[in-house]
């Protein structure tokens, strides 16, 4: 339910919110505490949105909570939360991020469902060059799904996967980034693009950002900023490129210093994709999830005292940490208040599987 306002004709604009994504501006959340570049410590919990498989009801939003980041627990009965029935009929490899002035949430995802059969040749060829976008503004109240083109014009596109997006301070708007695989210089590839929003309705034209020498692709890139005035790198990110490679940079749009990968740890672009970055609250440890996809073993979680230093990355004991009751896929975490995980809860009764903090 949307916050009782002043004027009745605010009130019934925010009544159409699923209707109508132009009207979300004129609404409040109810109970909502806006948490604009909010400390780690003013958000110790977490929010996991992932898809979990490709079956009947595998490639759609489903939403797991934690208050450590290390034990989970399943929303609505491990059962979908959000649902698209627009393009593909399905999504993949959501990322969820919050507005930077902490009003808002967006999660937008790859226009995909593998179980539809047509394979992947097709997809990563033939796919959709479109982004499903969600938004709402306490998490548990979101619009309808919409589907915006951001990689339609670039020349013979094949596809627009796994988005994400991070608020730029130096041009004050978002930045989205995704892979397209489409020819250039004489190679078919994978590349990540990227475009600019500051509503996530309107975006400017498609450009490439990420590029890899000769015939190595690049897909699954995730940035984050690092919060820290003491850190190397002011934003860090990871990408699959045939291995699982962490760079930093100083700006986003500046030169990126390649800085390893997880090969000490036995980790190969062969073993995982679809890193993971978020910033553990109650140890100011950074966790990297990674998805081990080619044994279709749900998520490994690996956790640093340094992003900048990849080698320092270690396994998280299994004694440690646990994922809950569905297999995760390919998702994203967001540090969230205690307001908002108990929001989350109530909306969403969390399934039977809910855990202490490991000792």
């Amino acid at each position: 339910m949307m916050t009782m306002l002043p004027s009745a004709a605010r009130i019934a604009l925010c009544a159409l919110f699923s209707a109508s994504v132009a009207l979300l501006s004129a609404c409040s959340a109810p109970g909502t505490t806006a948490a604009p570049r909010a400390t780690a410590a003013a958000l110790p919990n977490y929010l996991l949105v992932h898809f979990t498989s490709e079956t009947v009801d595998g490639e759609q939003l489903y939403f797991a909570t934690s208050q450590d980041g290390y034990r989970w627990t399943d929303l609505n009965g491990s059962k979908p939360v959000l649902r698209s029935i627009l393009g593909d009929g399905g999504v993949r490899d959501p990322a969820i991020v919050r507005s930077q002035n902490g009003d808002r949430f967006w999660i937008l995802a790859t226009d995909l469902r593998i179980a539809n059969g047509k394979g992947w040749p097709a997809a990563m060829n033939r796919g959709s060059t479109k982004l499903v976008i969600w938004e709402s503004f306490d998490l548990v109240t979101w619009s309808a799904p919409r589907l915006v083109d951001v990689a339609g014009a670039i020349p013979d596109a094949g596809c627009a996967w796994a988005p994400e997006a991070i608020y730029d301070e130096a041009s004050g708007d978002y930045l989205v980034y995704w892979a397209t695989i489409s020819p250039a210089d004489g190679v078919t590839k994978p590349r990540i693009y990227s475009s600019r929003t500051r509503d996530f309705v309107s975006f400017t034209p498609a450009a490439l950002y990420i590029d890899r020498p000769g015939t190595t692709g690049l897909i699954d890139t995730q940035i984050v900023k690092v919060d820290d005035p003491m850190a190397r790198y002011r934003y860090m990110r990871a990408s699959g490129d045939g291995q699982l490679t962490v760079e930093g940079a100083t700006t986003l749009m500046g030169k990126w210093d390649i800085l390893g990968d997880l090969q000490p740890l036995g980790l190969t672009g062969k073993d995982v994709e679809g890193p993971i970055l978020f910033k553990i609250a109650q140890t100011g440890e950074w966790g990297m999830w990674v998805d081990q996809y080619a044994r279709k073993g749900g998520y490994l979680a690996l956790v640093s005292d340094d992003l900048s230093r990849p080698e320092r990355f270690r396994r998280v004991a299994a004694a440690n940490v646990d994922y809950g009751q569905s297999k995760k896929r390919h998702g994203s975490i967001l540090n969230i208040t205690t307001d908002e995980y108990r929001r989350l809860q109530a909306r969403w009764a969390a399934a039977s599987n809910s855990h202490a903090s490991p000792r």
